[in-house]
């Protein structure tokens, strides 16, 4: 285990030690644990194959376009089947 130091400003160091203590958590576990997904999602990014990379681009979609309310769309219409 390494020690760290870090600088907060007052108002942000009482928020923080009033969530951990509200959540049951020490202030390491809460920055290790805010900073690992950080940390994992950059790791976990690849180079694109070349197949998806040719994809790129091959569709244009309206600005207004809500892939969110197309797949609940899409998912009620395949039940109603």
């Amino acid at each position: 285990m390494s020690t760290l130091t870090l600088t907060l400003d007052d108002d942000l160091l009482a928020q923080v030690e009033a969530y951990a203590q509200r959540t049951g958590t020490d202030l390491s576990a809460l920055f290790a644990n805010a900073v690992r997904p950080i940390v994992a999602s950059e790791r976990e990014r690849r180079p694109l194959s070349p197949e998806v990379t040719a994809l790129l681009g091959c569709i244009t979609l309206p600005p207004d376009f809500d892939y969110k309310d197309y797949l609940g769309d899409a998912l009620s219409e395949r039940e109603r089947i």
